[in-house]
């Protein structure tokens, strides 16, 4: 601002400098002599332009925050407002012993927990050991049954292949013995025939008539013997049968015993199996029970330790208290404000119109007065402009942040009125005219300058930027040109 006085200062004293050289002038010619009387003249110079947007606004902090307990309980400390604090310093804290016993119980319960996943795991493990037994044992009874079957089996054909081989060697016995029987019978009667042909021819003969006796007792003996014969080889013929029936029956009873063996070593396999396999299910669903709880263990002790986080609330940066609810002693409770803080570092909010903020960028240099330190200027930079406009009473405006540069600077506190000059753009070695030279008709720019004979003359002109004292000339004029300040339409 000192740089913009001092600027209108110097071209106030160059423009008075100028009208005086003029007036001499004007005086030694008579058509420019009743013009100088009336309007003030402005000689054409060359000089910079700087074009600035002028706005005010406030000291303000970078960062606010609003605290609010989440648990209740009486205030152990707390600051005031206006305090200062460093980041990490406890800005208000509150007791906190009944949230201690509340996470004491949470660790035993989340200990609880954790025992109980682990017995869990253990119970599932050994399933998986009973069920790898049970399926090992299932294959080496259907194994055994198996074999057990087939053995019966092989068996019942071995009993019937012996019984028929026994039963042919019998029969074979029998028919032998039948043959043997009816041969020695036969030759027995034929001795015993011939005998009592010879005797006939001599009934009296002592010796044919022992012969005949003989031959007929011989007959009668061997009669008998051959059917005892039989009837032993009959005996043993039936007997092999009957014992050959019995060993089929038996074999049968053991294949047929082995089949129900191996039918129901499967449903015991199948309901062991199946009984292992439940058991998995069992204790895989208390793995995930377990499981569950200890998760919700583990919640209720991250809940109970965040009461226990929410009773005390730190600084996260270096700043000033600026509003407190508590002080010690109280008893607080959560849902009401408790402590508002601001950061100590500060920068500069102000508003700026439409018209202007189109020319505004980041990085902008801002000239920055304080009404406190009016002297002092303060140098910064723009570090934000808000893309969300405000209308108030038909007048839009955005919101603007600068970063002030403070070091060596004053100090700055909160809520200070400041002053802004941003410089948008500027010109050197240009020429210019005070702007309220310049007027437009039809769309074109134009200065009046002085003519003989006391006439006026108006003279299209080209211009560029301006600020509120000058604006560049690009064309029409030449340095050293005499133009009237305030042009007569």
């Amino acid at each position: 601002m000192r740089n913009k006085i001092t600027g209108k200062i110097f071209f106030i004293i160059t423009a008075i400098a100028i009208i005086i050289i003029a007036s001499f002038n004007l005086s030694a010619c008579k058509s420019l002599g009743d013009i100088s009387k009336i309007m003030d003249t402005f000689e054409i110079t060359k000089g910079d332009i700087i074009q600035t947007v002028t706005t005010s606004g406030y000291v303000d902090s970078s960062e606010q925050n609003d605290y609010s307990l989440s648990a209740s309980g009486k205030v152990l400390c707390s600051l005031s407002k206006g305090d200062t604090f460093s980041k990490g310093d406890v800005l208000i804290e509150i007791d906190c012993s009944r949230q201690k016993l509340l996470i004491a119980q949470a660790e035993e319960n989340l200990n609880a927990a954790k025992n109980s996943l682990e017995l869990a795991r253990i119970s599932y493990q050994k399933a998986l050991d009973a069920n790898h037994i049970a399926l090992q044992l299932a294959d080496t009874n259907t194994s055994l049954s198996e074999q057990a079957t087939q053995s019966a089996f092989i068996a019942l054909e071995n009993a019937n292949e012996l019984a028929k081989k026994s039963e042919e060697n019998a029969y074979a016995a029998l028919e032998n013995t039948t043959n043997i029987a009816s041969c020695s019978i036969t030759s027995a009667k034929s001795a015993w025939d011939e005998a009592e042909r010879i005797l006939a021819t001599d009934p009296d003969n002592k010796t044919y008539q022992y012969n005949a006796k003989a031959a007929r007792e011989n007959y009668e003996a061997v009669k008998a013997q051959q059917y005892a014969n039989i009837n032993t080889t009959e005996g043993t013929y039936e007997t092999t049968i009957e014992k050959n029936k019995s060993s089929i029956n038996s074999a049968q009873s053991a294949y047929e015993q082995s089949l129900l063996n191996q039918s129901s070593t499967y449903w015991s396999n199948l309901s062991s199996t199946q009984s292992a396999a439940s058991q998995i299910e069992v204790t895989a669903k208390n793995i995930e029970q377990a499981e569950s709880q200890l998760k919700l263990s583990r919640i209720n002790l991250d809940l109970t330790k965040l009461d226990i986080d929410n009773s005390i609330i730190y600084a996260p940066y270096d700043g000033i208290v600026l509003t407190s609810t508590y002080k010690e002693g109280e008893y607080a409770g959560p849902g009401v404000p408790a402590i508002s803080i601001i950061s100590s570092d500060f920068i500069i909010k102000a508003d700026i119109n439409e018209t202007d903020v189109v020319n505004l960028q980041i990085g902008q240099d801002v000239d920055i007065r304080l009404d406190a330190y009016f002297e002092d200027k303060l140098d910064g930079k723009i570090t934000e402009i808000s893309p969300i406009s405000t209308n108030i009473g038909g007048v839009v405006s955005f919101e603007l942040t600068v970063k002030p540069e403070t070091e060596n600077g004053p100090k700055l506190l909160y809520g200070l009125s400041a002053s802004l000059d941003i410089t948008t753009s500027s010109v050197e070695n240009v020429l210019y005219v005070p702007i309220q030279s310049v007027f437009e008709e039809d769309g074109k720019s134009y200065v009046s300058i002085p003519g003989e004979d006391g006439a006026l003359n108006k003279i299209e002109v080209t211009t560029g930027i301006f600020n509120y004292d000058f604006i560049e000339i690009k064309s029409g004029l030449n340095e050293g040109d005499i133009i009237l300040i305030s042009p007569i339409r």
